[in-house]
């Protein structure tokens, strides 16, 4: 995966995580045309949820996503507390 892909990704989250859900249900899907048991197709592919987190790891530059969210918390938190912000700024 290319390095600009695991930038846009961290900047569309949503996007990602919808792309992903329907990547592993497609398998799981593929897996119960080609005739197997639905509970043992689901019972060995594992958790959705630990596979999408996995993939997700993966797809994102862990670093940038880190710096957005502590970008966005530090942002919310001079906004809430403007006049103590306003001091410790100047």
């Amino acid at each position: 995966m290319s390095f600009w892909s695991r930038i846009k990704n961290t900047f569309r989250p949503g996007t990602l995580d919808r792309d992903l859900e329907e990547e592993l249900l497609s398998h799981i899907d593929e897996a119960v045309e080609a005739g197997r048991d639905p509970d043992e197709v689901r019972r060995r592919f594992g958790s959705v949820l630990r596979n999408r987190e996995e993939s997700r790891e993966i797809k994102l530059a862990a670093w940038l996503d880190s710096l957005k969210a502590d970008t966005i918390f530090g942002w919310r938190q001079l906004l809430k507390h403007r006049t103590a912000s306003a001091a410790a700024i100047l």
